[in-house]
């Protein structure tokens, strides 16, 4: 039997008992790591559990401390026998939320260090359960750290899933939330896992993301049973993470579980952090841009090592979509502000590329000093622009009227006589319907279906002269 005093003397500081001592006789049948909101679907009863608490960030107030309470009362149901919380990752201290919720409950309360890794504890109880004979266990230990292994690989998805579908013997897949690419492995790798598996499983984890944060699922798919559970990285509850498997685990298994999915909400978490800092020094350049001051934007952006083009569009979109998930190019440096989001992209194409049914407008190429000057006008139009539409401001170094014109010729049918004739007569409606014999209304639809093809004002005079100039 292995007490929790004996593994708090054990690790010898790397687990240090919260409450006064002496802590009372609790025995322990393990020591697990998660960080999912109710982890007791994998426990059996008397284990020490250690997290970060991720379950609690990104809370405050009555909010945290309901939450705390129910997430101790989860444990205690479970009959967790204590709960370690490890400060710095998430938590500098213990939050009195917390505190209060496993006061009240009667849970014991630990905490490991900011300097101590769990695997010190997991090694401190195996040690314990070697000595009392039970040394077959130990292998676990191996296993989980083939799993802390693969977390430190640049692939670290692909290789948490493979290394945890060979330890478990059947297939493991990781389903992130948003628009990163998911994992597959069978036992014996990537390609051993049944076909059509992920596009089942999207399916299903789309289902319960509908369903509700939290959900969980057993099910069955056209290879067998499966079970579906969800991962936080503290702030997104949508990704899961899937077993080729149905009922309970036996209990190396959970540790082992536990474990990989603790190591991909870390990962999820601090890909989402260097995001969002990317996001951040992206709107700082674009931002010095906007307000003219470009040679300082050069500076920045040599420290932090991104490339400022020479030229570049301007575009001014709607910010809204653009918090659903991403939605523009790679090479793209933008900067929200109001409600819009100010693109910067280079002007290595013909027009800028940007995702269908946006809405705003945009202006260039102009060299990067010179955005400063179209900014305005661009900004104007994008609050006009029609739902689902981008037009094109007539600003730049050179406008594509050639294309403009082929564009409209391969339309077909009365598009480019009624341009010709709309420009012309200099937009005037009237003057245009005599000369094609049209009533204004129909003028009007066309000249809206040309706008809409070739993403212009035709309203606009540099649009206008160049596009004369082409047709004529």
């Amino acid at each position: 039997m292995i007490t929790l005093a004996q593994l708090a003397d054990a690790a010898r500081g790397d687990l240090v008992p919260y409450w006064p001592i002496p802590l009372p006789r609790v025995e322990l049948t393990g020591v697990h790591v998660s960080e999912l909101e109710d982890p007791t679907v994998f426990l059996d009863g008397g284990e020490l559990l250690l997290t970060v608490g991720m379950q609690l960030a990104g809370s405050d107030g009555a909010e945290r401390a309901e939450a705390a309470t129910a997430y101790v009362r989860r444990l205690v149901e479970g009959r967790v026998a204590a709960l370690g919380l490890g400060l710095g990752s998430g938590h500098s201290m213990v939050p009195d939320e917390l505190r209060a919720a496993c006061a009240e409950a009667g849970l014991p309360l630990l905490t490991v260090p900011r300097e101590s890794p769990f695997l010190a504890v997991s090694r401190a109880y195996w040690e314990l359960v070697r000595r009392g004979g039970e040394a077959e266990l130990t292998a676990l230990l191996g296993l989980q750290v083939a799993l802390t292994r693969a977390a430190s690989k640049g692939d670290a998805e692909p290789a948490i899933v493979r290394e945890l579908a060979h330890a478990l013997g059947t297939w493991v897949a990781y389903l992130p939330d948003g628009e990163k690419a998911p994992s597959c492995a069978g036992p014996g790798g990537p390609d051993d896992a049944p076909a059509g598996l992920l596009a089942e499983l999207a399916r299903e984890a789309a289902a319960l993301r509908a369903a509700g944060r939290g959900a969980t699922a057993t099910l069955e798919l056209s290879s067998g049973p499966a079970a579906l559970y969800p991962l936080s990285d503290g702030r997104s509850g949508g990704a899961y993470l899937a077993l080729g498997r149905g009922g309970q685990l036996a209990p190396a298994e959970r540790h082992l579980f536990l474990t990989a999915s603790t190591l991909l909400a870390h990962r999820a978490a601090g890909l989402r952090r260097a995001e969002e800092e990317r996001t951040r020094s992206d709107g700082m350049l674009v931002a010095l841009v906007l307000g003219g001051h470009d040679d300082a934007a050069r500076l920045l952006a040599d420290q932090m090592g991104t490339a400022l083009p020479e030229s570049a569009y301007l575009a001014v979109l709607d910010a809204a979509p653009r918090r659903g998930g991403p939605s523009l190019p790679g090479e793209a440096l933008a900067f929200e502000l109001g409600g819009l989001l100010y693109v910067l992209l280079p002007a290595d194409t013909s027009r800028p590329r940007l995702a269908p049914g946006s809405r705003g407008a945009w202006g260039g190429p102009v060299p990067l000093r010179r955005v400063r000057e179209i900014v305005g006008q661009v900004a104007d139009a994008a609050g006009q622009a029609p739902a689902g539409t981008v037009v094109r401001v007539g600003h730049g170094l050179e406008l594509p009227a050639d294309e403009w014109a082929k564009a409209l010729a391969e339309a077909g049918g009365e598009l480019l006589p009624t341009v010709r004739a709309y420009l012309k007569n200099r937009g005037q409606w009237e003057g245009t319907a005599r000369d094609l014999g049209l009533h204004r209304n129909s003028v009007r639809n066309r000249i809206a279906r040309a706008g809409e093809l070739l993403g212009v004002d035709l309203d606009d005079p540099d649009v206008a002269a160049h596009l004369w100039l082409a047709l004529r």
